[in-house]
């Protein structure tokens, strides 16, 4: 994708509430190359989002919260899969 792309969909994704949840996962897919985002371990601890994705064509590496579920707060299984996907 273009450096310089704009979305404006990024806009309104955030609410301006805190207390209201988004979806993480759409925020990644409009904000990396192509929409392309491999995710690991999708299925398991789900408040917490780890995989590879493209940025400017240089591979990197995303773990963020994800707060449809459980408000993205960390538990001992979302902290051991973003531990596990760091090291």
């Amino acid at each position: 994708d273009p450096i310089d792309r704009a979305d404006l969909s990024l806009d309104t994704l955030v609410p301006d509430n805190p207390n209201k949840p988004y979806d993480m996962k759409e925020l990644i897919l409009k904000t990396v190359d192509d929409g392309d985002f491999f995710e690991i371990q999708p299925d398991y601890a789900k408040n917490i989002i780890v995989g590879f994705a493209r940025m400017d064509g240089q591979t990197v590496g995303i773990v963020a919260n994800q707060p449809l579920v459980l408000a993205g707060c960390l538990d001992i299984k979302s902290s051991i899969k973003a531990a596990r996907f760091v090291r």
